[in-house]
């Protein structure tokens, strides 16, 4: 077990939390639990008004730390501050209200400590328990049960900054990537409404290899208040990481034309039909011969014309 006051661990753990009393110590007694137990836990509340600090306090492992900020500022500023106050040179996260599997950080660190590795990163795989856009188990029929990342997907280690142009694939819990480098790049954007991580990897794949233990080593659920159920934060947040790291995106012109109508679908869900328009029209400058962009924008030029409902 790592003293706090001797040398600094291998690897700090960073857990930002809100309002999550309920929760917050199944999550803590997960990353405790680890096979490998050279690490520190940094618990940052972002200004909970339950009992969520009390409880992490009431935790008697010397190898956690409470943090609390004075104000809420979001789970990005928390991460950002326990980044910060981070002693290892690596940085792992974990969320509220997930679990990690004993061997998880056991696995990612041996492929990070590994002799020769030059790894800036590396991610695991990760079991999704519900989607938030069914409601799964929540929504009364049965759990719906997916893994991250996709089968289907061919490069999901070493550079894989062409498979995050076109989707994500590394979850923020899944993390565990050089202190030196998340400085470097400035942490998570805390502007950012949603699809943190995704947006984060964007700009920390371009510095080197990632490494992926491709085994179901965390378990996700959604939770009442979990950010991702948000369809106008994710529509919004999409678009405003396609805008940031469009010179990044351009490299692969079809998979920016994608992104673009998926950004012009999810304004379109939410009822911004104006920002859907706009996206359709850039998705149409990349990919003109790409019919699912042309029925989009058809079908939003169609509405856009018929008669509203009488508000009798």
């Amino acid at each position: 077990m790592t003293d706090p006051f001797s040398d600094p661990p291998p690897v700090s753990v960073v857990l930002p939390a809100y309002n999550r009393a309920g929760a917050i110590r199944g999550a803590v007694e997960s990353v405790l639990r680890q096979s490998f137990t050279d690490f520190e836990l940094i618990v940052v509340d972002d200004c909970s008004t339950d009992a969520t600090a009390a409880e992490v306090a009431e935790i008697a492992d010397p190898r956690v730390r409470l943090i609390r900020h004075a104000e809420n500022r979001g789970a990005s500023a928390a991460r950002n501050t326990g980044i910060r106050e981070a002693r290892g040179p690596w940085v792992a996260f974990q969320d509220s209200d997930d679990e990690w599997l004993p061997l998880k950080l056991e696995k990612q660190m041996a492929r990070l400590m590994a002799p020769g590795a030059e790894y800036v990163a590396a991610y695991c795989g990760m079991l999704i328990l519900g989607v938030p856009e069914a409601g799964g188990a929540e929504a009364g029929g049965r759990p719906v049960i997916s893994y991250m990342p996709r089968p289907d997907l061919a490069r999901i280690e070493g550079n894989i900054l062409p498979t995050l142009m076109r989707t994500s694939i590394v979850s923020t819990q899944t993390l565990v990537a050089r202190r030196d480098l998340l400085m470097q790049i400035g942490g998570f954007d805390e502007a950012m409404p949603a699809l943190i991580d995704w947006e984060c990897m964007l700009r920390l794949a371009p510095l080197g290899a990632i490494a992926c233990v491709d085994e179901p080593l965390v378990l996700q659920r959604f939770s009442a208040n979990s950010i991702t159920r948000n369809a106008r934060r994710r529509a919004e947040a999409r678009d405003r990481a396609v805008e940031k790291h469009r010179a990044t995106l351009e490299r692969d012109p079809s998979a920016l034309a994608r992104l673009y109508y998926i950004v012009g679908g999810e304004h379109r869900i939410t009822g911004n039909h104006a920002a859907a328009r706009r996206a359709l029209a850039k998705a149409r400058a990349l990919d003109p011969g790409n019919p699912r962009i042309w029925a989009m924008s058809l079908y939003l030029a169609l509405i856009r014309h018929l008669p509203r409902p009488s508000a009798d």
